[in-house]
């Protein structure tokens, strides 16, 4: 069934706040940007602009939550890859390129929380942001629990090991979002993947024995 003309035009709407604020918390940070610069950027009135988000702060979820579901689709998607080195890469892949797609936005946008936390995300959009971490947990869990399955690892990897996977996922992003000169996507997503799956098989190994 097609979407009635009002819900595409509110569904646009939507997506053109999202994207300027995107762009202005980019340029200017979260604390410094305004309703009203947003407003402009996206060439809307400010009432406008509050009949889709009643604060700021919403807007600032609306980016997360905007297109959670297709990224957890996508890391759903890892899992079917051939092997967990193959599957780390397709998952590093995603990631960075979530990066280079909103690089001034998560520039902009610092969260000292690991994977292990997700339930106790604070601050503006943490309740989104807590949703995508969940997602990067379920698909990370799924691949490592398959892997041991298939014997791929020695042994069970340890929920501390899980949270050192995990730091190291966000830490790629991180260190992308703030170079000068960006390594190829699928260069970076190598190489992570490989110094994880060394790491893993390391861990599991000594959790054998």
């Amino acid at each position: 069934m097609s979407k009635a003309p009002t819900e595409i035009l509110q569904a646009y709407r939507r997506e053109q706040i999202i994207n300027a604020a995107r762009e202005v918390i980019g340029e200017k940070g979260y604390e410094q940007s305004s309703v009203d610069q947003i407003a402009k950027r996206a060439g809307l009135s400010r009432s406008t602009v509050y009949e889709y988000f009643s604060s700021k702060e919403e807007i600032f979820k609306g980016s997360f939550g905007a297109h959670r579901e297709e990224l957890a689709q996508e890391l759903a998607r890892c899992v079917q890859c051939d092997g967990l080195e193959a599957q780390l890469k397709a998952f590093f892949e995603i990631c960075l390129s979530r990066v280079d797609e909103n690089r001034e936005f998560f520039s902009a946008v610092a969260f000292p929380l690991p994977l292990t936390e997700a339930t106790a995300a604070k601050g503006p959009g943490g309740s989104e942001y807590a949703m995508v971490i969940k997602n990067f947990n379920d698909a990370v869990d799924r691949m490592l629990d398959d892997a041991f399955k298939r014997g791929e690892l020695q042994g069970p990897v340890s929920s501390t090991d899980r949270a050192c996977l995990g730091t190291l996922i966000v830490g790629a992003m991180g260190v992308r979002c703030r170079l000068n000169t960006l390594p190829p996507v699928k260069k970076s997503a190598t190489n992570f993947a490989r110094f994880a799956l060394r790491s893993l098989m390391t861990a599991s190994q000594k959790e054998r024995a």
